[in-house]
């Protein structure tokens, strides 16, 4: 029979040990329990910090990768995304970093599969599973990994995946590890890839912009932005050059004081008040302009002015262009248009125009208006006898006689061959043109300059009686000239166009 004390003794000491081992098991127990929540606290302080963070898509990426690799203990994690038939490393951690880049395909990768069925999957051992690239996982040093698919808007995009190079490195806590995680980067890659595709076309814009900037600050014409006030908010090199005034003398001043003339200053700044309307109507203008630099020196420029809403407000850039030399060409080209080559006077075209003018102006105000028509007498002779020099040098004389007998008012021009035309406004009377035709006759009594050539003229008058056109007036003067041309011989005659 055994001893009671020593039966006592027994069950103490078993009692002592069965509560000394649910100790250590709970022990154990709340280490695994704290553990676990310590590796929950930082996937939800990731988490926080991936749905929080403005990060670039690269920088975003590390961060996952980087933390998933300490809650798991892995060699690396790293991210693959999608891309045509392969699966591309596109950011990685620990020994896998080194891959970064690293192209697999899809369809012969644990990755690939992982993609297609968009469902967690693990392998415990590379040499032996079927479903694994054997030679890529040779290559960065891995034996067995855990993946789970990417989803961007409900599609699967790439996995995030862990690595170990052992055997059944993983458990079944870094399974719930890497799905939690993967769903952190799931939900926030969307945003993310947003985010990125922001910082890309921002960039593409600095770019763009600074191009334009390059192009405009070295374009051939000069270019001026101004504000809805006129303040100068662009001057490139080009304004320098044209205008005088540099960069900073010119920025944030106002363009009416820098290039706009000062007779026209007032009228400038009353434009620049209605610029809004301007812009509701029309985005671009092209006008000629005529401008002044530095100096004071007026320059003829061609503007092409545009009109954008920066910032909310409107700005309007000027392209302008130095015309300077083809004004002066079309001017040039308009006095050879209108003007005898010879004579310099009006020709025959322009005194239509004048003609035609001033008979407006006798309708509305009847002051008086005659028409003394012109031809040399024995014209032929002289350029058949002395050549035609001679007979150019009696032409330009004739002109210059004549035109020093008539008023400022008066109009001289060469209708063609000898033949001439003085319209006189402000005479009412036939005798007041006759005045003025004996003063034309007196004048051609001395001898052309250098010869003993002497002219004489035949002149056909007519005063202007209405409703006769330009044509008519002119016919009935050139008649006139020809009764003149029938009584003279080599002397000037006077004739009158009487009705």
């Amino acid at each position: 029979m055994l001893d009671p004390l020593y039966i006592e003794i027994e069950i103490n000491r078993k009692c002592h040990k069965i509560s000394r081992m649910f100790k250590t098991a709970w022990n154990r127990k709340m280490k695994k329990n704290k553990r676990q929540l310590d590796r929950l606290e930082r996937i939800i302080e990731t988490q926080s910090l991936l749905a929080q963070a403005d990060l670039d898509l690269a920088a975003f990426m590390q961060l996952v990768v980087n933390t998933l690799q300490e809650l798991t203990d892995a060699k690396g994690a790293v991210v693959e995304l999608v891309d045509g038939d392969y699966m591309v490393y596109r950011s990685a951690s620990g020994a896998i970093s080194q891959h970064v880049g690293l192209r697999l395909l899809r369809a012969n990768s644990l990755s690939g599969l992982c993609v297609s069925s968009a469902e967690i999957l693990r392998c415990d051992d590379a040499e032996t599973d079927p479903r694994v690239d054997a030679n890529a996982c040779k290559r960065v040093g891995v034996r067995s990994m855990i993946c789970t698919p990417l989803f961007e808007r409900g599609l699967p995009v790439g996995v995030l995946k862990v690595m170990s190079e052992q055997a059944n490195g993983f458990d079944e806590e870094d399974l719930q590890t890497l799905e939690l995680m993967g769903s952190a980067l799931g939900a926030a890659l969307g945003k993310q890839v947003a985010f990125d595709e922001m910082l890309r076309v921002q960039a593409q814009l600095r770019a763009s912009e600074e191009r334009i900037r390059t192009i405009l600050e070295h374009a051939n014409d000069a270019v001026i932005s101004i504000d809805n006030t006129g303040i100068v908010t662009q001057w490139n090199r080009s304004s320098e050059s044209l205008f005088g005034w540099n960069n900073h003398e010119a920025m944030g001043r106002n363009i009416t004081d820098l290039i706009v003339p000062p007779a026209f200053r007032n009228s400038f700044v009353n434009i620049l008040k209605h610029l809004d309307k301007f812009a509701k109507t029309a985005t671009t203008a092209r006008r000629e302009f005529l401008a002044v630099d530095r100096d004071g020196k007026e320059i003829s420029v061609e503007v092409s002015l545009n009109v954008n809403n920066v910032a909310d407000r409107l700005e309007f850039t000027a392209f302008l262009h130095d015309i300077s030399e083809r004004k002066k060409w079309e001017e040039a080209l308009n006095e050879m248009a209108l003007s005898d080559g010879l004579t310099g006077l009006p020709n025959r075209r322009h005194f239509m125009e004048v003609l035609h003018q001033s008979i407006v102006r006798q309708l509305r105000q009847n002051n008086g208006l005659a028409l003394l028509f012109m031809d040399l007498n024995g014209f032929k002779k002289i350029n058949d006898t002395n050549g035609h020099d001679t007979g150019d040098q009696v032409l330009k004389e004739f002109a210059k006689r004549v035109s020093g007998c008539l008023r400022e008012s008066d109009t001289m021009a060469r209708l063609g061959g000898d033949e001439f035309v003085v319209l006189a406004e402000g005479v009412r009377v036939l005798e007041h043109a006759q005045i003025l035709a004996r003063k034309i006759v007196t004048t051609l009594d001395v001898p052309v300059p250098g010869s003993a050539i002497m002219m004489s003229t035949s002149i056909g008058i007519s005063i202007y009686d209405s409703p006769a056109d330009a044509e008519q007036f002119l016919k009935e003067a050139d008649i006139a000239m020809y009764k003149a041309k029938q009584a003279a011989s080599s002397r000037s005659a006077i004739a009158a166009f009487l009705e």
